[in-house]
């Protein structure tokens, strides 16, 4: 494997009228869950890393999903979407 590509897309915070639990493009006809709505973040290799957010994207939602990519660069199917509260 040559790693894992990470993409993100910010989203409003959820709102009370959402599910408790609910998780933002969790349905797969959810337009939030459109790779080609996400942005490229980074390639890693490690299974855990650090996003840098600018200081008016706090309390946003980052939404993430990844996909691994061999050394021939075939890329794999995208990951389940996994979310995080964007620090303020």
């Amino acid at each position: 494997m040559l790693g894992a590509e990470v993409w993100v897309k910010l989203v409003a915070p959820p709102t009370a009228d959402q599910p408790a639990g609910s998780t933002p493009g969790a349905s797969l006809g959810d337009p939030a869950r459109d790779p080609s709505s996400f942005t490229f973040l980074t390639m890693t290799t490690k299974p855990s890393f650090r996003a840098e957010f600018k200081a008016g994207e706090g309390g946003k939602t980052a939404v993430y999903m990844a996909r691994w990519v061999n050394t021939r660069g075939e890329k794999g199917p995208w990951s389940e979407i996994t979310t995080a509260t964007v620090a303020a």
